[in-house]
């Protein structure tokens, strides 16, 4: 079993291929549907506030800011936030833009509401995502709303666990190698790139936390959970859905 990975591997994972896929991945067309459902959620009028943690490429966060909202967008990724910066720059977009540590950054204001996408919900040890949900929550004002997205929540993922996986995408294919860690209820992944013939490897470590987990955390910093969807479409979550999306409000 692969346990070299360290708990803070996030800190050098976000770079090379491992951007380039991310980017090739997700579509505008998808970008816009995430987008309409949380603006559907969060039900917000313009120029209210958004917090987008992390936020990777800053896709939404650039929606959002063209639609007249004012975003703040973090990441620890040097890459992803230098070239988000550029948009905001070409287009004098309304987004306030930091490259940092989401369990480290000072949010230095309160938001009318706040998203997590892309599986990133589940990064920390058991401390440091109670430290991360007190951060987020923290920073909103009452009434606001949350949404976490998850494909790796304990009642998604555990069920349809697969050992390998193979991803094609233009001009790179990317091979996905699994391992389980019982004991500390953990995904250890290793991921090999193949592009023009060379290959890079990237591993990363993610926690699996139950939906009952992630629900008492929020109501310990005073969010309550009020809804589980299983897509941008609303629908209800059940068991072995392939990913969940939970709205939490600030109380």
């Amino acid at each position: 079993m692969n346990n070299n990975i360290p708990d803070n591997w996030y800190e050098t994972f976000f770079e090379g291929i491992n951007c380039e896929m991310w980017e090739k991945a997700d579509t505008s067309e998808w970008t816009s549907t995430e987008v309409a459902f949380i603006n559907d959620v969060l039900h917000l009028p313009a120029d209210s506030k958004i917090l987008d943690m992390p936020c990777g490429t800053g896709r939404h966060s650039v929606m959002l800011a063209r639609q007249g909202f004012q975003v703040t967008a973090v990441d620890i990724s040097a890459e992803f936030i230098n070239n988000l910066r550029k948009t905001v720059e070409a287009e004098h977009l309304t987004i306030c833009v930091a490259q940092a540590d989401i369990l480290l950054v000072q949010l230095n204001e309160m938001f009318d509401g706040a998203f997590c996408f892309g599986n990133s919900f589940g990064y920390f040890t058991y401390d440091n995502m109670q430290k991360f949900i007190q951060k987020v929550a923290g920073a909103l004002k009452p009434g606001a709303k949350w949404i976490i997205h998850s494909g790796l929540i304990a009642e998604s993922f555990l069920a349809k666990f697969s050992k390998e996986e193979i991803y094609e995408l233009p001009g790179l294919t990317m091979q996905v190698n699994n391992e389980y860690d019982e004991w500390n209820s953990c995904l250890l992944t290793t991921l090999t790139y193949t592009k023009n013939g060379k290959e890079e490897v990237h591993s990363f470590k993610h926690h699996v936390y139950s939906i009952a987990e992630v629900i008492r955390w929020l109501k310990r910093a005073g969010l309550k959970t009020t809804a589980l969807y299983n897509s941008t479409n609303k629908e209800v979550y059940k068991l072995d859905d392939m990913k969940v999306y939970l709205v939490a409000e600030k109380m």
